[in-house]
C-alpha cells in the first residue's frame, strides 16, 4: 500500500483571470461558465504519480490586490504556489 503525501498549492493571480476555473478543470474535468467571485475556496484532489499517492489541496485565492500581503494561511505549510495572469491584460 502506497504512502499517502499530502501537499497544499496556493493558487494566485489578479481578480477574474481564471484561477477559480483553472482549479475546478483540473479537480472536476469541468470548465465553468459562469464567474462567481471567490472569497477563498478549497479544492481536494487525489493523485497516482507513478507509485506514490498524493492528497493534493488547491486553495484557490480571492484576487489578490498588487500590494496586499500574503496572510500566514497563504505562506506557512505551503508546498507550492501557483501564480495565474491574463495573457491579454494591459497591466504591468
Amino acid at each position: 500500500m502506497p504512502l499517502v503525501r499530502y501537499r497544499k498549492v496556493v493558487i494566485l493571480g489578479y481578480r477574474s483571470v481564471g484561477k477559480t476555473s483553472l482549479a475546478h478543470q483540473f479537480v472536476d474535468g469541468e470548465f465553468l461558465e459562469c464567474y462567481d467571485p471567490t472569497v477563498e475556496s478549497t479544492y481536494n484532489k487525489m493523485l497516482m504519480v507513478g507509485k506514490d499517492e498524493f492528497h493534493l489541496q488547491l486553495v484557490d485565492t480571492a484576487g489578490q490586490d498588487e500590494y496586499t500581503i500574503l496572510p500566514p494561511s497563504f505562506s506557512i505549510g505551503i508546498h507550492g504556489y501557483l501564480l495565474v495572469y491574463s495573457v491579454t491584460s494591459l497591466r504591468r
